[in-house]
């Protein structure tokens, strides 16, 4: 089966996120043929970053017809099981099918202490609560409606202890990092401490352009941006940007350096960031139709199944 492609919708305040542009550009990647549209979940941040996904994903399932919608990923530990449970019930019904739930722990102390939750337990919240999920759906607690299809649940793991609970947990692993020798590095720490691992969606950033210094020049400003904001998180200094680090240049030159990430990682789908903070709409769809018409192609022709 070939590898698949999908798209991480960022939703923010900064540029035009929170717009219909956002809406255009799912129902494109829809129509190129992506597979996946993924959504991020964060409260508190300074820029307004998407902090209801699961409203999101219902306008999306509506306006789409094939592609799946899914979350990556829903801080579970801050949510009551039983209540997402039900919306993404709700979402099964109403898209046929096509809604994925991805999950994780989270990490952000200012979330957690912001919705009293117990950020020590997070692990534990992750795994009771993904029980709950399955319990729910099962009709074992009385839970409606029941979802006519089977809602596949992915999980986030960053550490090794995350990682086997990951694998563990769901039926597919999801993994962000910005630069495919991130996802290396990810990629062989999962195979270290899971003999057998489910499949994985790898997710990262990827801009082409048919001009490569116009893609840097599209996409740099977004990844100092993203690169930054992460580093807050940790309290750490941002990596200084390389420009042959990323997924950013020729349709040819990426789909080359795709393939050999492919061989590297054995992704199931990757997915990439639609529209990066700061970039342009017209940026955003000129990359998508071009990954779409030459990247995915010449992947596949790659001999990547």
């Amino acid at each position: 089966m070939p590898v698949e492609f999908g798209v991480l919708v960022d939703v923010r305040e900064e540029g035009a996120g929170y717009s219909p542009e956002l809406i255009e550009e799912v129902v494109l990647a829809d129509r190129l043929g992506f597979a996946g549209a993924w959504l991020s979940e964060h409260h508190l941040t300074p820029d307004g970053m998407l902090p209801s996904p699961l409203v999101l994903a219902g306008v999306l399932l509506a306006r789409t017809e094939r592609i799946r919608v899914g979350t990556n990923i829903l801080v579970l530990p801050l949510h009551h099981p039983l209540r997402v449970a039900e919306d993404a019930a709700v979402l099964d019904l109403i898209s046929g099918g096509r809604f994925v739930l991805g999950v994780g722990q989270g990490y952000a102390e200012r979330e957690f202490t912001t919705f009293g939750a117990d950020r020590h337990r997070r692990g534990a919240l992750l795994e009771e609560g993904i029980g709950l999920l399955r319990d729910a759906w099962s009709g074992r607690l009385g839970i409606t409606p029941r979802p006519r299809h089977n809602i596949p649940i992915w999980t986030a793991g960053v550490t090794a202890p995350g990682l086997r609970r990951a694998a563990r947990l769901g039926d597919g692993i999801i993994i962000y990092c910005a630069t495919p020798a991130d996802l290396i590095t990810r990629r062989q720490r999962l195979d270290q401490v899971v003999p057998q691992p489910p499949p994985l969606i790898c997710t990262g950033i990827m801009h082409v352009d048919e001009d490569p210094d116009r893609a840097w020049s599209d996409a740099s400003p977004g990844i100092a941006y993203l690169e930054g904001e992460i580093a807050s998180y940790g309290d750490t200094t941002p990596p200084a940007l390389h420009r042959d680090s990323y997924l950013v240049g020729t349709p040819e030159d990426v789909a080359n350096r795709l393939i050999a990430l492919h061989h590297a990682t054995r992704f199931t789908q990757f997915a990439h960031w639609l529209r990066l903070p700061t970039m342009t709409h017209e940026a955003a769809v000129r990359s998508l139709e071009l990954i779409a018409g030459r990247v995915i192609p010449a992947v596949r022709a790659g001999g990547c199944r």
